[in-house]
């Protein structure tokens, strides 16, 4: 049976990460909950008690704390592990991520913006970065009458990436009876962007076709694992048609593959996968080729 890795910090984010992944989880994989304790922030008062006397009470807040959740994942019935370690939180998640047989890792997201991410030092973005194992991102705002997923909504966009989101969604879903799927191809504008699609550019239906071309990889995927899906190309904003389209579509899950870039190239390059995350309700799942 394989693990599900499951960081935790004491939000109402990580109640909801939790509740995922026991849904998730019931009668397939057990779980790891994980809670990384930052270094004290004060050297002073670290030098003044000594290191152990601040880790040991740092240790004791954080199991009385860590109750409700443990009591949350008793109650559900699933067989879990608790580890908690010191340590900046990224690295703590992406160093046990290598450990043991884990098929997943389920943590709580703020839904800040890239920016705003990086200044309030969001962990899951580095998480997103640093680890290999496929990511759901769960924030405060999901409907836990939903968890796992019912409907899949995966975002492709003719790259090997997507490609690979969309067989990795099919291996995580094979477990969860009467799973849907959705193929959303977002064709961006050439108004916004001046000279992307090049020559031949002449109307919407150029730019649905060409919506269609690029779907058309991951509908060969669907195919060969004889899945029923849809397919739908829809012009517009990628970010913004993924959040809405999921909405209106009620998908239980939006599937993202990542081209795993760093913060400040993400940034630059404006990254479908952080802008996504950016306010959006639905449980998100990234995978990075």
């Amino acid at each position: 049976m394989s693990r599900i890795l499951v960081p935790v910090d004491f939000s109402a984010q990580s109640i909801q990460a939790v509740r995922f992944a026991l849904a998730y989880a019931k009668d397939k994989h057990e779980l790891t909950l994980l809670h990384a304790i930052p270094p004290f922030p004060s050297r002073n008062v670290v030098r003044k008690l000594g290191q152990k006397s601040v880790e040991d009470f740092q240790l004791d807040e954080a199991r009385e704390d860590l109750k409700k959740f443990l009591t949350i994942v008793e109650e559900a019935g699933v067989t879990y592990e608790l580890e908690i370690e010191f340590g900046e939180p990224h690295e703590v998640i992406a160093k046990h991520a290598t450990k043991g047989e884990y098929a997943a890792i389920v943590m709580g997201t703020h839904g800040y913006g890239r920016i705003t991410g990086f200044l309030l030092q969001s962990v899951s973005y580095p998480t997103i970065h640093d680890a290999q194992l496929p990511v759901f991102l769960i924030s405060e705002e999901t409907d836990a009458s939903r968890f796992p997923w019912q409907k899949v909504l995966i975002a492709v966009d003719g790259s090997e990436q997507a490609k690979n989101a969309a067989q990795k969604a099919i291996a995580l879903s094979q477990d969860i009876p009467g799973v849907s799927y959705l193929l959303l191809s977002v064709v961006t504008p050439p108004v916004a962007y001046a000279g992307v699609y090049g020559v031949g550019w002449e109307d919407t239906a150029t730019l649905e076709n060409w919506g269609k071309e690029t779907v058309r990889t991951c509908e060969e995927v669907l195919e060969a694992a004889q899945i029923p899906y849809e397919s739908k190309v829809v012009i517009g904003a990628p970010a913004t048609v993924i959040r809405q389209t999921a909405e209106e579509e009620q998908a239980g899950l939006i599937v993202l593959g990542h081209h795993g870039l760093g913060g400040i190239a993400g940034t630059l390059l404006g990254s479908v996968t952080f802008k996504t995350i950016h306010r959006t309700k639905t449980p998100l799942l990234i995978v990075k080729s």
